[in-house]
């Protein structure tokens, strides 16, 4: 059975600002990867309208989880 590693960041980019190298170790090291935000992101901007800063930030939280290797949730 592979060892599993899930990553849980407050906000959009906390992964991969504060875990990502940790998880590629792992990934490494095979560990399976999961990877999810709790929070939309949605106060990331005054310059965009809530609705595309949530489609934009959940975009690139799945693009870097694909980077990573890991199953974004």
């Amino acid at each position: 059975m592979p060892r599993t590693a899930f990553a849980v960041g407050a906000h959009p980019d906390d992964i991969e600002f504060m875990m990502a190298g940790t998880l590629l170790l792992l990934r490494e090291a095979g560990y399976e990867l999961h990877y999810m935000n709790l929070g939309s992101g949605s106060c990331g901007t005054a310059e965009l309208s809530r609705e595309d800063i949530i489609r934009i930030r959940e975009k690139e939280a799945r693009a870097a989880a694909v980077l990573i290797g890991a199953i974004f949730h």
